[in-house]
C-alpha cells in the first residue's frame, strides 16, 4: 500500500500534540545511537574504528535492521515504528554495495583514461559513488510501498528552495573565486576544476542529502518533532564528516561544526519547503567551495 505524503504546512504543524522534549529524549537517544551505529560506525570513508570499511559488521547491522523492521512491523503495539527501523535498513545497505562494488571504479575511470589524481577522475568517481548508494535507496523506498515524495523527492514549495540555494550557491562560488582563482596555474586548470568541481558537488551534494537527511526526516517527526528531527540528523552528519581524512587533524573540530551548521540549515530546509532541491543546491556549494579550494593547494 502506498503511503500518502501530504504537505508540511503551518496548519498541519498547529494539530500534532506538544510533547515535552523530556517525553522525546529517549527516544531521541535511541535514533542518535542507532545512527551512530549505522552511519559512523559503519563508514567506509575513514578507518578510525575497527568497524570502519569492515563488510562483516556492515552485513550484521543491515541484517539487524531487517529483522526490527520485520518484527516491528508485525507488532501491533508497536506497527508505526516499522518505516523507522526500515529507513536505517535502506541507509545501511549504502556501506556493503559501495564496499563490494568500489573497485569498479577503476573500470569506469579507465573508460575516460583518467585517474583521481585529476578533476575529472575526481568527479566521475564521486558520480559513480553517488549512483551506488542513490538507485538502492530509490529502489528500496519503492518496494516498501512508500513513493519517493516520502524521502522528499518532489517539487514541493520548488521556488523557495531554489531561490535560496541558488543565492547560497552564488557566494559560495564568489567566495571560491575571490580566495582561490590566483592560485591555479592557468585558465585552463581552473576552468576543468569549475567543470569538474560542479558535478563532483551536486553528485554529492544529491547522494548525502538523500541519504543522510532525505530519508531519515519525514520518518523521525512524528516522534521527535521537527527540531528533533533536523538536530539528530545533524548531529550524525557532523559526526561522519569528522572522520574527513583529507584534512588536518587541527582542522577537524572546524569541518564538524561547518557541517553541523550546515546540516541544520539543510534540514530546516528540506521541512521548510517539503523538497529536497534547494538543500541539494547549497550542500553542492558548499562542496564546490571546498572542492576549488583543495584543488588550489594541491
Amino acid at each position: 500500500m502506498t503511503t500518502q505524503i501530504t504537505p508540511i504546512s503551518s496548519e498541519k504543524f498547529k494539530s500534532v500534540p506538544q510533547t515535552s522534549w523530556m517525553h522525546r529524549l529517549p527516544a531521541f537517544i535511541i535514533l542518535l545511537v542507532c545512527g551512530i551505529a549505522v552511519i559512523i560506525l559503519g563508514s567506509n570513508y575513514f578507518d578510525i574504528l575497527p568497524t570502519n570499511k569492515n563488510l562483516t559488521y556492515n552485513l550484521i547491522v543491515s541484517a539487524a535492521c531487517l529483522v526490527a523492521t520485520l518484527w516491528l512491523r508485525g507488532n501491533a503495539r508497536l506497527n508505526r515504528f516499522w518505516r523507522i527501523a526500515f529507513t536505517f535498513f535502506v541507509a545501511s545497505a549504502a556501506y556493503p554495495i559501495t564496499l563490494l562494488f568500489s573497485s569498479w571504479s577503476y573500470i569506469v575511470l579507465g573508460w575516460f583514461h583518467v585517474t583521481t589524481g585529476v578533476s575529472q577522475g575526481i568527479a566521475i568517481a564521486k558520480v559513480y559513488e553517488a549512483v551506488l548508494v542513490v538507485v538502492p535507496i530509490l529502489v528500496l523506498t519503492k518496494l516498501s510501498g512508500a513513493d519517493l515524495g516520502s524521502i522528499y523527492l518532489k517539487r514541493g514549495n520548488l521556488k523557495l528552495g531554489l531561490s535560496i540555494g541558488a543565492l547560497v550557491g552564488l557566494n559560495f562560488a564568489a567566495s571560491a573565486f575571490l580566495f582561490f582563482a590566483t592560485r591555479y596555474t592557468s585558465m585552463e586548470n581552473l576552468s576543468a576544476a569549475i567543470v569538474w568541481g560542479l558535478a563532483f558537488s551536486l553528485a554529492n551534494g544529491f547522494m548525502e542529502e538523500l541519504w543522510l537527511r532525505g530519508i531519515f526526516l519525514k520518518r523521525f517527526e512524528p516522534v521527535l518533532g521537527i527540531g528533533g528531527s533536523v538536530l539528530v540528523s545533524s548531529i550524525i552528519f557532523a559526526l561522519w564528516h569528522g572522520g574527513a581524512t583529507y584534512l588536518t587533524p587541527i582542522a577537524i573540530p572546524f569541518m564538524v561544526v561547518n557541517t553541523f551548521t550546515l546540516g541544520l540549515a539543510c534540514g530546516y530546509l528540506i521541512m521548510k519547503t517539503d523538497s529536497i532541491w534547494g538543500a541539494v543546491l547549497i550542500h553542492a556549494a558548499s562542496d564546490l567551495f571546498l572542492f576549488l579550494a583543495i584543488l588550489a593547494n594541491a
